[in-house]
């Protein structure tokens, strides 16, 4: 597991002081810093100020520890520690920064994800009116749950048919020989690339779809897409939905 903070010392304050060692008589200088413990992630202050501790170096810079504290040194630490401010502010304000950041990020994210809505919507209201005008020649987006014969087919792929024949209640249309690999959310920007250039693009296969299940679908404003039932001759193989109409072109 990978940790992207950071502990380090935060200095409150220092100065140099004349004392001695706990059992020890010779006078010597030291450097005496008062921190407190304090974090930083992804490089913003995090923490910080729960407590003040005392670091005591000689001139040549090794550590003492606070056993080795004489009562003259404590002395010089406590009051040194009285005259300390925790800049609680400045050593938690990353959580402030990383708020903004967030608020801005899902701001943008918002409004991109309302642009993507509003050409969704678009698209749909597109394609309910196309549907409700079936015209021979329409060229339609659609997921296939099965192959032009009506037998199964492995996920969802995606592809064009087009509107060769309106008779009642029955559409007769041609899906295209390619196909693309179907993704969650239907774009026609995916398709775009295999979209039919001519009639050799389609299969032979004439494939007859029920126009009256349809348009009792289309009654309901709120839906995305809208299913077509297959009733040509192998019907009984898949009884069901075979393809969902996507988008119109």
């Amino acid at each position: 597991m990978i940790f992207f903070y950071t502990r380090y010392e935060y200095v409150l304050a220092q100065k140099s002081i004349s004392g001695t060692l706990k059992k020890q008589n010779q006078t010597k200088e030291f450097d005496l810093f008062i921190i407190t413990p304090a974090t930083k992630f992804l490089g913003f202050p995090i923490g910080g100020g729960l407590v003040k501790m005392s670091r005591l170096y000689t001139k040549e810079g090794q550590l003492i520890h606070a056993r080795e504290y004489s009562e003259e040194i404590k002395q010089e630490v406590k009051k040194l520690k009285s005259t300390c401010k925790i800049p609680y502010f400045k050593l938690w304000k990353g959580y402030l920064m990383m708020m903004a950041i967030a608020l801005v990020a899902a701001f943008i994210f918002g409004i991109n994800n309302k642009i993507k809505a509003n050409n969704y919507n678009e698209q749909t209201s597109h394609l309910t009116e196309s549907l409700d005008n079936l015209k021979i020649g329409q060229l339609y987006g659609a997921s296939f749950f099965t192959d032009a014969e009506g037998n199964s087919i492995n996920g969802l792929p995606q592809g064009w048919i087009k509107i060769e024949k309106i008779d009642g209640d029955t559409i007769f249309v041609k899906r295209t020989k390619e196909l693309v690999e179907g993704k969650a959310l239907f774009n026609l920007e995916d398709i775009e690339m295999i979209k039919p250039k001519s009639e050799q693009d389609f299969s032979d296969k004439i494939e007859k779809l029920n126009y009256s299940l349809l348009k009792e679908s289309l009654q309901s404003k709120d839906k995305k897409s809208y299913d077509l039932t297959y009733i040509g001759q192998q019907h009984e193989k898949y009884p069901g939905v075979i393809m969902t109409l996507k988008a119109a072109e």
